[in-house]
């Protein structure tokens, strides 16, 4: 395949921890990459001038168009925003993070890694025992999760937990009249991290299923883990995956997560006491940082790839 533009655009999805956002800014600034931020539209004291100024040899743009909310379809709204933004540039490479990620190799060195490997697709795909076992992820899509937006949106937990027990509540009453939105479908669900590197190529054609993606998905939980998986794993595309196994394996995205240690759905949260597991990883990115927990590991990986 070839690529008359060789630049990466990196697809930020950032809503806090504004110091630590400028950092990972300066450490992906380079000629070689244009940058496109969406900060959630409930952010509030958005240093903007101060998140410019980070920034010397990228394009940067930065994004507030949606209220972004766990678990809801809005974060699939932001990814397709930011997908349709960078798409007319036609870039050699797509980087989907958070603003809670970091890169662990150099930009030569992941420019390079891409280089090598351009005709393949970095995502994550969880294994297909987890699939069938885990009813939570099979009820994502099988039924409709309309009180989604509402359910970790509230300051008093209190609000929050009586949404939660009528979602629940909708979810029974489904389940008891065996409700299935995807009887009629020949779409085969999968189900990974949302966090990707992937070609225009692709990029192209999540944007043409526009239409799939939000019939399919728009009353789904957590279905930002859901559609790409679906839609790749359903089309040619599987078959430029870099890892084709399935198996939940890191390598398949290149991203250093660590779930064995997250609590409430939360990944675990990298401090110094990790700095030699993040040197010997062969993966590109990780997550999650965070400048209140450690800022010291924060400091030290951008010193060490910039």
């Amino acid at each position: 395949m070839e690529f008359s533009n060789k630049k990466h655009a990196y697809l930020i999805i950032a809503h806090n921890n504004w110091k630590q956002l400028s950092l990972l800014l300066s450490v992906l600034d380079d000629e070689r990459n244009d940058i496109y931020i969406h900060i959630d539209k409930k952010s509030k004291n958005v240093p903007i001038d101060s998140l410019r100024k980070s920034v010397k040899k990228s394009k940067l743009h930065i994004y507030r168009k949606f209220k972004i909310y766990w678990g809801h379809f809005s974060q699939v709204e932001c990814e397709l925003y930011l997908f349709e933004k960078t798409s007319k540039n036609k870039y050699f490479r797509y980087h989907l993070i958070s603003g809670a990620d970091l890169p662990i190799k150099s930009q030569d060195y992941i420019h390079d890694f891409f280089e090598k490997n351009a005709d393949y697709e970095f995502v994550h795909y969880d294994t297909e025992e987890r699939l069938k076992n885990d009813h939570e992820i099979g009820r994502r899509t099988r039924i409709y999760h309309f009180l989604q937006k509402y359910r970790r949106r509230y300051k008093i937990n209190f609000i929050n937990e009586i949404f939660t027990f009528l979602e629940r509540i909708l979810l029974l009453i489904q389940i008891i009249c065996h409700v299935d939105r995807l009887r009629n479908s020949k779409m085969k669900i999968k189900y990974g991290s949302q966090w990707v590197s992937i070609t225009d190529d692709l990029v192209q054609y999540i944007l043409k299923n526009r239409k799939v993606i939000y019939k399919l998905f728009k009353f789904s939980n957590c279905a930002d883990e859901l559609f790409i998986q679906t839609l790749i794993y359903n089309s040619k595309y599987r078959y430029r995956l870099y890892d084709e196994k399935f198996d939940n394996s890191i390598d398949a995205n290149k991203r250093l997560i660590d779930w064995s240690r997250g609590r409430n759905g939360n990944p675990y949260v990298w401090t110094i006491l990790d700095k030699k597991v993040i040197d010997e990883s062969e993966c590109l990115f990780a997550r999650k940082f965070d400048e209140i927990i450690d800022e010291e590991i924060i400091k030290y990986i951008i010193s060490k790839v910039k």
